[in-house]
């Protein structure tokens, strides 16, 4: 009768625990990174009373008669699953996609935790705002991140002033089109002379820089000739025609025409003139040529942080058989420079010729720029040469930050510079399960969890980093009312056992009397 009793009792005493982890998961479904529990019974040493016997002579075998003497806690363990994401937009609210802790510290110890409710204190350091704890990482030194170094607190120091920088490089990249030829704009396609009206075309030869001036005669269109123009650089920036003055005749009519050249520079363009022979004054007509070129404007920052701009301009001068070359120059603070170059068959950069760009501004450091073409290729498509950076910045001044999901904080100051500023470390264990509960939803390390293996988020085991929400709850409220009513009915039974027992033993007591 008594072991009734015991069973019963320890049946209810155990199903109260199992209560007390079902009100704690249910108490928590909204708590931001909770992981709930779950409870397991096992049973406990039974009685006895018959040990079990072998078959022999003319009779079988007996089975072993055992009591069980009730019920005892198997295992209470926590569920790491990952519970689902709530989007806040905050950038300091994070989240852990996959596996691994955020790890905080109270300065002795470290503690882990899968609430990435963060913030900034007055000091700029970045902590847990469910209890103040640091949220520890790898500060960057410089804008550099050393993963190899031991993890720290993080600091986000808002206000925070660099100072300029002088430009030394300046990156371009981008395709420039090797299909460019060159573009000339006629002031007149028709001309007269002597009542003679003759149209004016000029059209692309079959080499490059080469084209073809071609007069005809309107009244008679067999009355037609032509000349070949050809323009190089002289060297000093300057378009010149090849021969200088060229007579072309058209037919037998007896009219011929002066081709002249007017010098230009690659920015300004080179021209022609086109005269009736002998004669002087304003010409019967002009044609400008636009050379096959692309110009981008570039600001850069001497030492004191003030702005220059600097105007470059890339013209195609010549095509071999197998290269192309681009000339470059380079104008500001009232100096220039120029350089080459030269792409293969591929389109790929080969090689690059000139020097910095240097000038002095009132004031400051002498500046020195050179410019950098390797993202630079030429193909046949679409123009898309663009610049893409520079080295150089005046004084900023941190205004915000965000944080990418390998969790990398990245600064973002007032002269439109990004600079790193640390990243978040995260914790993996061989044995989560294993952890101890400290409050505040964090966990330690306990003799079984074994110990943390810190590492980048998105690397290897470690889960990545997703900013602008919060894991919540993995609480199934379902499965919780379902466990609580199994939990009641047994609860119920076990107690039905006792009262059963206890009159049972009552009646015993009766019959004494």
């Amino acid at each position: 009768m008594m072991r009734s009793l015991f069973s019963g009792v320890s049946a209810l005493k155990n199903h109260q625990v199992r209560m007390d982890v079902i009100g704690n998961n249910i108490a928590n479904v909204n708590t931001i990174g909770f992981k709930s529990s779950r409870v397991t019974f096992r049973d406990i040493l039974s009685q006895t009373l018959q040990a079990a016997s072998s078959p022999q002579g003319g009779r079988g075998g007996t089975n072993p008669m055992q009591i069980g003497l009730g019920m005892a806690l198997g295992a209470i363990e926590t569920d790491h699953t990952q519970g689902s994401p709530e989007v806040t937009g905050r950038q300091t609210d994070m989240s852990i996609e996959g596996n691994g802790f955020f790890i905080l510290s109270d300065g002795p110890r470290r503690f882990y935790t899968r609430a990435g409710l963060f913030g900034v204190d007055r000091d700029g350091t970045l902590i847990s705002s469910v209890n103040g704890m640091k949220v520890m990482g790898w500060p960057a030194v410089n804008g550099v991140i050393d993963t190899n170094r031991d993890i720290g607190t993080l600091e986000i120091p808002m206000g925070k002033t660099i100072n300029p920088i002088p430009t030394t490089t300046v990156k371009f990249g981008g395709n420039l089109d090797s299909r460019m030829k060159g573009l000339w704009e006629l002031s007149k396609s028709e001309i007269t002379v002597g009542g003679e009206k003759f149209s004016v075309e000029i059209t692309e030869g079959a080499d490059f820089g080469e084209w073809t001036l071609t007069i005809t005669s309107q009244t008679d269109p067999a009355q037609t000739g032509s000349v070949t123009l050809s323009y190089e650089d002289d060297g000093s920036g300057n378009l010149v025609l090849q021969s200088d003055s060229q007579t072309l005749a058209v037919g037998t009519s007896g009219v011929s025409f002066n081709i002249e050249d007017v010098v230009g520079t690659p920015t300004t363009a080179g021209g022609l003139s086109i005269r009736e022979t002998g004669t002087t004054g304003t010409p019967l007509s002009t044609a400008t040529l636009q050379p096959p070129q692309v110009t981008q404007t570039v600001d850069v920052f001497d030492s004191l942080g003030n702005t220059h701009s600097v105007n470059f301009v890339f013209t195609k001068i010549d095509v071999g058989n197998d290269t192309s070359t681009w000339k470059w120059e380079a104008k500001g603070g009232g100096e220039e420079t120029s350089g080459e170059v030269t792409f293969d068959a591929k389109g790929n950069l080969v090689s690059v010729s000139g020097a910095p760009l240097h000038f002095e501004p009132a004031g400051a450091n002498p500046v020195e720029i050179m410019p950098d073409f390797a993202a630079v290729v030429q193909n046949a498509s679409e123009g898309t040469l663009v610049f893409k950076s520079q080295d150089g910045y005046p004084q900023g001044t941190l205004i915000g930050y965000s944080v990418d999901e390998s969790g990398i904080i990245i600064g973002e100051y007032s002269n439109g510079l990004t600079e790193n500023l640390g990243q978040i470390g995260t914790a993996v264990f061989s044995n989560p399960v294993g952890l101890l509960r400290a409050g505040d939803t964090t966990f330690v390390v306990s003799a079984n969890s074994g110990e943390p293996e810190v590492g980048q988020p998105g690397r290897g085991a470690n889960g990545k980093v997703t900013p602008g929400s919060l894991e919540m709850s993995n609480v199934d409220l379902s499965q919780q009312f379902t466990d609580m009513i199994i939990t009641q009915r047994g609860f119920q039974a076990n107690s039905r056992i006792i009262t059963t027992s206890d009159e049972m033993l009552q009646e015993l007591v009766n019959l004494k009397r």
